[in-house]
């Protein structure tokens, strides 16, 4: 079997590679530093398993999963982050991605099971992200159940800072759409001023801070 490690984090790659390698006796074993350069070597050769950083540069793991996915559905695809938030695990679970570890939890026990699981076609989530899978499920009125993709789109333009005209812009809608949609969102979540609906995006996930994994292009294109 073929492996390829994805990570930006040099010593954190090269041990997901030994890893792999030495314990798992996987036959060939390339690494990558960026989502790029690893969807290069995938159209190059086929990999059987792809252990992948959800915060990579150029092209992130969550946009470098479901290419694969795309063209070779069978990949059994891991991915780690230090995001481990509502929003991270919703769109992991979405991709056909098969496990998930956070990275607070990023133990050689945890690998371990998660690389034995996942490269044998099984599902891996870690303790963190349980449950918050489990809170999704329970939630009757997760923001996720309640709100329209367009709706989670202005939701998140909106935090992100944009004002009603260049939201609009970007959706190709009107201003006043624009309105209409926010007022709905605030309706269906139960909140009274913008400021707590800026709050509650960060909180969720839906926008990350500084420095965070962004998926605007990825994750919000149905209309």
């Amino acid at each position: 079997m073929k492996a390829l490690i994805v990570e930006d984090e040099e010593l954190v790659r090269e041990l997901l590679a030994s890893v792999v390698s030495r314990e798992f006796e996987f036959d060939y074993v390339k690494e990558a530093s960026d989502g790029e350069s690893a969807w290069a070597l995938f159209e190059k050769e086929k990999f059987d398993f792809v252990v992948l950083d959800l915060m990579l540069p150029k092209l992130d793991g969550l946009s470098l999963a479901r290419r694969i996915l795309a063209v070779a559905p069978d990949v059994r695809i891991l991915a780690l982050s230090s995001e481990c938030d509502d929003y991270t695990i919703r769109e992991v679970t979405r991709s056909g991605i098969l496990g998930f570890v956070h990275k607070r939890e990023m133990s050689l026990e945890t690998l371990f099971t998660a690389f034995n699981d996942v490269s044998a076609g099984e599902i891996f989530y870690s303790d963190n992200a349980q449950k918050i899978i489990a809170g999704m499920w329970q939630d009757p009125d997760a923001y996720y159940k309640v709100l329209s993709d367009r709706e989670l789109q202005v939701l998140r333009l909106i935090a992100q800072g944009h004002d009603h005209v260049s939201a609009g812009e970007i959706l190709g809608i009107s201003e006043f759409t624009i309105r209409r949609h926010k007022h709905n969102v605030m309706k269906r979540l139960n909140i009274s001023d913008e400021a707590s609906l800026v709050r509650f995006a960060f909180e969720k996930g839906v926008v990350k801070s500084k420095g965070g994994l962004d998926w605007t292009a990825v994750s919000h294109q149905k209309q």
